[in-house]
Protein backbone atom coordinates (compact mmCIF):
# COMPACT_ATOMS: atom_id res chain seq x y z
CA UNK A 1 0.00 0.00 0.00
CA UNK A 2 2.78 2.43 0.88
CA UNK A 3 4.38 1.76 -2.50
CA UNK A 4 1.16 2.85 -4.22
CA UNK A 5 0.96 5.98 -2.07
CA UNK A 6 4.56 6.85 -2.90
CA UNK A 7 3.79 6.32 -6.60
CA UNK A 8 0.90 8.80 -6.50
CA UNK A 9 2.92 11.40 -4.64
CA UNK A 10 5.88 10.96 -6.98
CA UNK A 11 3.72 11.45 -10.07
CA UNK A 12 2.12 14.60 -8.66
CA UNK A 13 5.12 16.08 -6.87
CA UNK A 14 5.43 19.07 -9.22
CA UNK A 15 1.69 19.79 -9.11
CA UNK A 16 1.59 19.45 -5.33
CA UNK A 17 4.47 21.90 -4.94
CA UNK A 18 2.84 24.37 -7.33
CA UNK A 19 -0.55 24.25 -5.60
CA UNK A 20 1.05 24.47 -2.15
CA UNK A 21 3.08 27.57 -3.06
CA UNK A 22 0.08 29.15 -4.76
CA UNK A 23 -2.17 28.53 -1.75
CA UNK A 24 0.42 29.90 0.69
CA UNK A 25 0.88 33.00 -1.47
CA UNK A 26 -2.89 33.56 -1.73
CA UNK A 27 -3.34 33.17 2.02
CA UNK A 28 -0.54 35.63 2.78
CA UNK A 29 -1.88 38.12 0.25
CA UNK A 30 -5.54 38.03 1.27
CA UNK A 31 -4.80 37.79 4.99
CA UNK A 32 -4.33 41.55 4.99
CA UNK A 33 -8.00 41.96 4.15
CA UNK A 34 -10.76 42.19 6.73
CA UNK A 35 -12.01 38.68 5.92
CA UNK A 36 -8.56 37.09 6.00
CA UNK A 37 -9.74 34.14 8.09
CA UNK A 38 -12.32 33.29 5.42
CA UNK A 39 -9.60 33.02 2.79
CA UNK A 40 -7.45 30.84 5.04
CA UNK A 41 -10.40 28.53 5.68
CA UNK A 42 -11.33 28.47 1.97
CA UNK A 43 -7.85 27.55 0.79
CA UNK A 44 -7.53 24.89 3.44
CA UNK A 45 -10.50 23.25 1.65
CA UNK A 46 -9.46 23.90 -1.95
CA UNK A 47 -5.90 22.66 -1.62
CA UNK A 48 -6.64 19.07 -0.43
CA UNK A 49 -9.60 18.89 -2.80
CA UNK A 50 -7.38 19.67 -5.77
CA UNK A 51 -4.74 17.19 -4.63
CA UNK A 52 -7.25 14.33 -4.31
CA UNK A 53 -8.84 15.17 -7.64
CA UNK A 54 -5.48 15.16 -9.37
CA UNK A 55 -4.63 11.73 -7.97
CA UNK A 56 -7.78 10.19 -9.41
CA UNK A 57 -7.62 12.14 -12.67
CA UNK A 58 -4.09 10.90 -13.36
CA UNK A 59 -5.17 7.36 -12.56
CA UNK A 60 -8.07 7.67 -15.01
CA UNK A 61 -5.92 9.08 -17.82
CA UNK A 62 -3.21 6.45 -17.45
CA UNK A 63 -5.66 3.58 -17.03
CA UNK A 64 -3.99 2.86 -13.74
CA UNK A 65 -6.84 1.02 -12.04
CA UNK A 66 -6.99 -1.61 -14.75
CA UNK A 67 -3.22 -2.06 -14.61
CA UNK A 68 -3.22 -2.35 -10.83
CA UNK A 69 -5.99 -4.95 -10.94
CA UNK A 70 -3.86 -7.04 -13.31
CA UNK A 71 -1.01 -7.05 -10.80
CA UNK A 72 -0.83 -9.18 -7.64
CA UNK A 73 -2.30 -6.33 -5.59
CA UNK A 74 -5.53 -6.75 -3.68
CA UNK A 75 -8.42 -4.37 -4.44
CA UNK A 76 -8.47 -3.44 -0.77
CA UNK A 77 -4.84 -2.27 -0.94
CA UNK A 78 -5.60 -0.16 -4.02
CA UNK A 79 -8.54 1.55 -2.34
CA UNK A 80 -6.68 1.94 0.95
CA UNK A 81 -3.75 3.61 -0.83
CA UNK A 82 -6.02 6.27 -2.33
CA UNK A 83 -7.84 6.94 0.93
CA UNK A 84 -4.60 7.00 2.95
CA UNK A 85 -2.93 9.24 0.37
CA UNK A 86 -5.92 11.57 0.36
CA UNK A 87 -5.83 11.76 4.14
CA UNK A 88 -2.12 12.61 4.11
CA UNK A 89 -2.68 15.32 1.51
CA UNK A 90 -5.66 16.70 3.42
CA UNK A 91 -3.72 16.98 6.65
CA UNK A 92 -0.76 18.43 4.75
CA UNK A 93 -2.95 21.06 3.08
CA UNK A 94 -4.52 21.88 6.44
CA UNK A 95 -1.09 22.45 7.97
CA UNK A 96 -0.10 24.64 5.03
CA UNK A 97 -3.13 26.80 5.84
CA UNK A 98 -2.15 26.91 9.51
CA UNK A 99 1.49 27.71 8.70
CA UNK A 100 0.62 30.46 6.21
CA UNK A 101 -1.96 31.92 8.59
CA UNK A 102 0.53 31.79 11.46
CA UNK A 103 3.14 33.58 9.35
CA UNK A 104 0.61 36.24 8.39
CA UNK A 105 -0.30 36.65 12.06
CA UNK A 106 3.39 36.94 13.01
CA UNK A 107 3.87 39.61 10.34
CA UNK A 108 0.93 41.52 11.77
CA UNK A 109 -1.20 41.08 8.68
CA UNK A 110 -3.77 38.79 10.22
CA UNK A 111 -5.32 39.02 13.67
CA UNK A 112 -8.51 36.96 14.12
CA UNK A 113 -11.02 38.72 16.33
CA UNK A 114 -11.63 35.63 18.41
CA UNK A 115 -7.96 34.85 18.95
CA UNK A 116 -6.51 31.38 18.52
CA UNK A 117 -9.83 29.69 19.35
CA UNK A 118 -11.53 31.44 16.45
CA UNK A 119 -8.68 30.44 14.14
CA UNK A 120 -9.06 26.81 15.23
CA UNK A 121 -12.82 26.97 14.59
CA UNK A 122 -12.34 28.51 11.13
CA UNK A 123 -9.95 25.71 10.18
CA UNK A 124 -11.63 22.78 11.93
CA UNK A 125 -14.91 23.19 10.03
CA UNK A 126 -13.24 23.05 6.58
CA UNK A 127 -11.18 20.03 7.63
CA UNK A 128 -14.27 18.15 8.78
CA UNK A 129 -16.17 19.05 5.63
CA UNK A 130 -13.37 18.12 3.24
CA UNK A 131 -12.89 14.72 4.90
CA UNK A 132 -16.52 13.84 4.23
CA UNK A 133 -16.48 15.20 0.68
CA UNK A 134 -13.20 13.48 -0.18
CA UNK A 135 -14.48 10.18 1.15
CA UNK A 136 -17.60 10.56 -0.99
CA UNK A 137 -15.45 11.55 -3.97
CA UNK A 138 -13.24 8.45 -3.68
CA UNK A 139 -16.31 6.25 -3.24
CA UNK A 140 -17.84 7.64 -6.45
CA UNK A 141 -14.51 7.23 -8.24
CA UNK A 142 -14.16 3.56 -7.36
CA UNK A 143 -17.85 2.93 -8.03
CA UNK A 144 -18.04 4.65 -11.44
CA UNK A 145 -15.26 6.83 -12.85
CA UNK A 146 -13.55 10.19 -12.45
CA UNK A 147 -16.12 12.09 -14.52
CA UNK A 148 -19.00 11.15 -12.27
CA UNK A 149 -16.90 11.50 -9.14
CA UNK A 150 -16.00 15.06 -10.16
CA UNK A 151 -19.64 16.06 -9.59
CA UNK A 152 -18.98 15.64 -5.88
CA UNK A 153 -16.62 18.59 -6.12
CA UNK A 154 -19.60 20.81 -6.87
CA UNK A 155 -21.17 20.08 -3.49
CA UNK A 156 -19.33 22.96 -1.72
CA UNK A 157 -21.46 25.28 -3.84
CA UNK A 158 -24.29 24.38 -1.46
CA UNK A 159 -22.53 26.77 0.91
CA UNK A 160 -23.98 29.57 -1.20
CA UNK A 161 -27.51 28.66 -0.12
CA UNK A 162 -27.37 30.92 2.98
CA UNK A 163 -26.70 33.84 0.63
CA UNK A 164 -29.68 32.92 -1.54
CA UNK A 165 -32.06 32.30 1.40
CA UNK A 166 -30.73 34.44 4.26
CA UNK A 167 -34.01 34.64 6.18
CA UNK A 168 -34.14 30.85 6.52
CA UNK A 169 -30.48 30.12 7.26
CA UNK A 170 -29.59 33.11 9.46
CA UNK A 171 -31.34 31.77 12.60
CA UNK A 172 -29.79 28.34 12.08
CA UNK A 173 -26.29 29.77 11.64
CA UNK A 174 -26.72 32.03 14.68
CA UNK A 175 -27.81 29.08 16.83
CA UNK A 176 -24.83 26.97 15.67
CA UNK A 177 -22.35 29.79 16.33
CA UNK A 178 -23.81 30.45 19.78
CA UNK A 179 -23.63 26.79 20.73
CA UNK A 180 -20.07 26.44 19.48
CA UNK A 181 -18.93 29.54 21.35
CA UNK A 182 -19.97 27.91 24.63
CA UNK A 183 -17.98 24.67 24.36
CA UNK A 184 -16.22 24.95 21.02
CA UNK A 185 -13.61 22.31 21.74
CA UNK A 186 -16.17 19.63 22.58
CA UNK A 187 -18.27 20.34 19.51
CA UNK A 188 -15.36 20.66 17.10
CA UNK A 189 -13.51 17.58 18.30
CA UNK A 190 -16.76 15.64 18.04
CA UNK A 191 -17.27 17.02 14.54
CA UNK A 192 -13.74 16.07 13.47
CA UNK A 193 -14.11 12.58 14.94
CA UNK A 194 -17.44 12.10 13.17
CA UNK A 195 -16.00 13.23 9.85
CA UNK A 196 -13.05 10.84 10.24
CA UNK A 197 -15.45 7.97 10.97
CA UNK A 198 -17.42 8.87 7.83
CA UNK A 199 -14.18 8.92 5.84
CA UNK A 200 -13.25 5.44 7.04
CA UNK A 201 -16.79 4.18 6.39
CA UNK A 202 -16.62 5.47 2.81
CA UNK A 203 -13.30 3.66 2.46
CA UNK A 204 -14.78 0.35 3.59
CA UNK A 205 -17.75 0.78 1.26
CA UNK A 206 -15.44 1.68 -1.65
CA UNK A 207 -13.40 -1.46 -0.97
CA UNK A 208 -16.54 -3.60 -1.04
CA UNK A 209 -17.71 -2.03 -4.32
CA UNK A 210 -14.32 -2.09 -6.05
CA UNK A 211 -13.70 -5.73 -5.12
CA UNK A 212 -16.87 -6.70 -6.99
CA UNK A 213 -16.31 -4.32 -9.91
CA UNK A 214 -15.29 -5.74 -13.28
CA UNK A 215 -12.60 -3.57 -14.90
CA UNK A 216 -11.96 -4.32 -18.52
Amino acid sequence: MWTLIAKDLRVLRSSILTYALMAAAMILFFSRMEMGSAFIATWSIILPYVFSGRICYQEEVDGGLGLLRSLPVSPGAIVASKFAGGLLLTIGGWFIGIAAGGLAHWLGWFAPQGGSSFQFISLAFPLAMVLVLEGLFFLAFFTWDYRRASYVMLLPLLGLLPLAFPSFFRPVIRWVVDRISVDSWYYLMGLLLTSLICYLAFGLLATWVFTRKDIG
